[in-house]
C-alpha cells in the first residue's frame, strides 16, 4: 500500500473515531440534562428540615441557608472543594457556625463526601464546620429524591409550560434543562428572552 493510500485510510479512521466520540458525548450530555436537578430544589428540601432563611445576601456572597445556629452552603458533592471557603466566609459574615450540606445525587457521589470530611478533619476543622449529607441525613433515600424531583418538575411544567426565562440574564431554558426551575426563572414562550441556554438550547 502506498503512502498516499495509507494516509487516506488514517484520515478516514480518525474521522470515524471523531464522529463516534461526538455521538457518545452528545448522549452523555443529553442524559445529564434530562436527569439533572437544580440546586434550588435541594436548598428548599434542606431548608424545610433545618429551617431558617434561604438565599441570604451577604458581603461578598450569598448564603444558601441561614438559621439560628448555622450559615449553610448547599453544594453538589462533586463540587465539594468550593464549599469549604464559602461556608467559612458566610459563618464569619453572620457570626454563626459554618455549615455544608453536601448533595449526593447517586450513591456513587458518597466518595466526594468522604473527600470533604477527610479534608476538614485534616485541617482540624471538624468541630468548626458542621457537615450534613443529603439525602441520608434528612431521612430520605435516593429513590425518594428522584420521585420528589419528578413531581416538582411536573408541577412546574403544569404551572409555567415547557420554557422559563432567567429574569436577571434573560437566558431561556426548556423543561429538560438543569436551570429550568432556577430561583430567578419565570415562565416564558419558546422564543422569549435574550438568548437560548447554551446547555439545553432553550
Amino acid at each position: 500500500m502506498c503512502k498516499k493510500d495509507l494516509a487516506a485510510r488514517n484520515i478516514e479512521g480518525n474521522m470515524k473515531l471523531l464522529k463516534a466520540t461526538f455521538y457518545y458525548l452528545f448522549l452523555f450530555l443529553n442524559s445529564q440534562i434530562v436527569s439533572a436537578q437544580p440546586e434550588s430544589f435541594y436548598i428548599k428540601e434542606i431548608q424545610a428540615v433545618l429551617g431558617g432563611k434561604m438565599e441570604v445576601v451577604l458581603s461578598g456572597g450569598r448564603a444558601d441557608i441561614v438559621n439560628e445556629q448555622y450559615a449553610i452552603e448547599v453544594e453538589f458533592a462533586d463540587h465539594w472543594k468550593n464549599s469549604i471557603g464559602q461556608a467559612l466566609w458566610y459563618g464569619l459574615q453572620t457570626n454563626k457556625q459554618p455549615g455544608i450540606a453536601v448533595v449526593m445525587r447517586t450513591v456513587k457521589d458518597r466518595k466526594y463526601g468522604i473527600m470533604l470530611q477527610s479534608a476538614i478533619d485534616y485541617a482540624g476543622l471538624t468541630d468548626k464546620i458542621k457537615v450534613w449529607f443529603y439525602p441520608e441525613d434528612f431521612g430520605k433515600g435516593f429513590s425518594d429524591v428522584q420521585q420528589n424531583m419528578d413531581a416538582h418538575k411536573s408541577n412546574q411544567i403544569a404551572q409555567t409550560g415547557h420554557y422559563s426565562r432567567n429574569k436577571n440574564t434573560g437566558v431561556r431554558h426548556n423543561s429538560k434543562c438543569t436551570h429550568f426551575t432556577c430561583g430567578n426563572c419565570v415562565a416564558c414562550g419558546p422564543t422569549d428572552g435574550k438568548k437560548a441556554c447554551g446547555t439545553c438550547g432553550g
